[in-house]
């Protein structure tokens, strides 16, 4: 198991944003899952099923304009790639990235721009593999409820919890 850990006054912005945000985007776990899809069926931009995609031309991505109204709220993902870090899955209109917005928290000893063992701690504690992982927005605010400075989570090969 991984402690993850992150300074609860870098997790502000995210928070802030998404208290703002008046459009979330679906996370891949999200958008992967039929019960946010209308009469719970995911289909691609051109309307088919996965399996009627594969069988045209090989290739299926699910289309976000299935999703139903309502069915995605405000939620952090924790992404390992280049570091480990959180942003939030608001949508603006301007479609602006997180990095552009200034809403990128890092993990302690994962930041790129701060930590020389950056890529090493985020191997550690996420693993090799690029991905990314939904967390309730919810367990932000029950961390700031308790006056925590530290938002900690627990990661395990396939969990993740919040440390309260």
């Amino acid at each position: 198991m991984s402690a993850i850990t992150f300074n609860m006054r870098d997790l502000k912005p995210l928070a802030e944003e998404l208290e703002k945000a008046s459009e979330f985007a679906p996370t891949m776990d999200l958008l992967f899952d039929p019960k946010n899809h209308v009469n719970g069926v995911i289909l691609d931009a051109k309307g088919r099923t996965e399996e009627e995609a594969e069988a045209a031309d090989g290739f299926f991505w699910p289309s976000d304009k299935n999703i139903r109204k309502g069915a995605i709220g405000p939620c952090l993902q924790l992404v390992g790639d280049q570091g480990l870090y959180l942003i939030t899955n608001a949508r603006f209109e301007d479609e602006s990235s997180p990095a552009s917005r200034g809403t990128v928290a890092y993990a302690k000893g994962c930041d790129p721009n701060k930590d020389d063992d950056f890529y090493e701690n985020k191997v550690a504690l996420f693993g090799g593999d690029d991905g990314t992982v939904t967390i309730p927005y919810r367990w932000y605010l029950m961390a700031k409820n308790k006056g925590k400075r530290v938002f900690k989570l627990n990661l395990t090969e396939d969990s993740v919890s919040v440390v309260l």
